[in-house]
């Protein structure tokens, strides 16, 4: 029983990043952008797994020293559990289809990414995606908006209210908010005490945040206007796009 559960959690590993292996960075940053003027949120879904697995460890499951084996026992490294069902039933599926219809990664287990990432690449529109004009006005905008933050502003009420008023931008809070976790994970909004996911791996199941209450994700849950976008790593998603120099320079 032991080694039956065990592999359960080696198998979504394996199954991960396999289907990491058949993504592409350029076409993952593509649908991202795409996804501003076609009112697509969906397309913006696969940027925040494949940022996520630019230092997930390629791993087996880890018991933490301090717990006894158990079906429910978390792995130390992601917080996969140990007896986590071999396959998605209906349920999950549809449940993470309504997700990523946000836009954005709401659970942080191994299936849920495999799932993202299985959905992208399997999504034959993203052969066909072209970057307009349009989209990059309506990021840019959310970048000055970002950039234009008070220093002690977080990224809550404000932030979100005038994001819903960028000309032929759809969105609702939700959306919104998994889009500013995406740039989180991608390093683009961090903190210097809370880094991104670009050269550092955080096991976001377990990540601090700033209050007890809070429902924003790690990092941009501690992010304030003083940390303004970090233009390293801006570049290395965005840098094939010139269009969006300025924000990196």
């Amino acid at each position: 029983m032991k080694e039956k559960l065990e592999n359960f959690h080696d198998i979504w590993n394996d199954k991960l990043f396999e289907e990491y292996k058949k993504t592409n960075k350029e076409k993952i940053v593509a649908s991202f952008l795409a996804s501003f003027s076609s009112n697509k949120p969906e397309l913006r879904s696969g940027l925040s797994v494949f940022a996520i697995m630019q230092t997930l460890p390629d791993h087996e499951f880890v018991l933490r020293e301090d717990q006894t084996l158990m079906r429910e026992s978390p792995c130390a490294i992601c917080s996969t559990a140990f007896g986590y069902p071999e396959e998605l039933d209906s349920k999950d599926k549809e449940s993470l289809n309504e997700c990523i219809e946000e836009g954005g990664l709401i659970g942080h287990d191994l299936q849920d990414y495999y799932y993202y990432l299985y959905s992208f690449n399997n999504n034959k529109d993203k052969d066909f995606i072209n970057v307009e004009n349009e989209d990059i006005r309506i990021f840019s905008e959310i970048l000055n908006i970002l950039l234009n933050t008070n220093e002690n502003d977080a990224l809550k009420k404000e932030v979100l209210r005038r994001m819903k008023k960028i000309k032929g931008f759809k969105t609702r809070q939700e959306q919104s908010q998994v889009l500013l976790e995406t740039l989180g994970y991608c390093s683009i909004l961090e903190t210097t005490k809370h880094k991104g996911l670009l050269k550092e791996y955080t096991n976001l199941a377990i990540a601090k945040r700033k209050t007890h209450s809070s429902d924003w994700r790690y990092p941009v849950d501690f992010w304030i206007g003083k940390d303004g976008i970090n233009k390293d790593a801006f570049k290395f998603w965005f840098g094939d796009y010139k269009q969006l120099e300025k924000f990196w320079k």
